[in-house]
């Protein structure tokens, strides 16, 4: 049986096997539109989500690095200021006591070398922070970046649709508009 000889009666019409062929063929093309439509609009809601937070992530960061930043600020004037009382105790130290100055200032400058390579550790923990702030920023503005042309492709997409709506309905076999 060919599909040329096939028919359907429908009330009082008769519909033939070709027409019957050609509406589920639309139908199927308009069902797989529909289900890359919702896979798209899928896909655009968990790169929005992605930038969310991504956002959030580079807020964190930047706090924390402005807390670090202020943390070795307080400890470099602390240093400084312990450097400045270690210079005047040395000029007003006389040469009878120089040896139990030097013990001291021996100790004093093993905390001083323990507080610099503190200092040091704080100092690259700093431009870590700095440089994943930017990747950061770098990855959330090319994030926006993509949402925007994607706005602009899913315009298109839009138009595209109204106008393959538009063609259907006018090439429509059974008295569309």
């Amino acid at each position: 049986m060919a599909l040329e000889d096939l028919e359907v009666n429908v009330g009082d019409t008769s519909i033939k096997g070709v027409w019957i062929a050609i509406v589920i063929s639309f139908g199927s093309t308009i069902g797989g539109g529909i289900w890359a439509a919702s896979q798209f609009f899928a896909q655009l809601n968990e790169q929005s989500e992605a930038v969310v937070e991504a956002s959030a992530k580079a807020d964190a960061l930047v706090a924390r690095f402005e807390d670090l930043k202020e943390q070795s600020n307080a400890r470099l004037q602390a240093m400084e200021v312990s450097l400045s009382n270690m210079e005047q105790a040395l000029a007003t130290a006389d040469v009878g006591n120089l040896q139990g100055k030097l013990t001291e200032l021996g100790t004093n400058l093993e905390q001083i070398m323990k507080a610099q390579a503190e200092l040091l550790d704080i100092r690259d923990r700093i431009a870590s922070a700095e440089k994943t702030v930017g990747e950061s920023e770098i990855r959330v503005n090319s994030k926006l970046q993509s949402l925007e042309t994607l706005d602009d492709r899913l315009k298109r997409f839009e138009r595209d649709m109204d106008d393959v709506w538009t063609a259907i309905d006018a090439v429509n076999p059974l008295g569309g508009s």
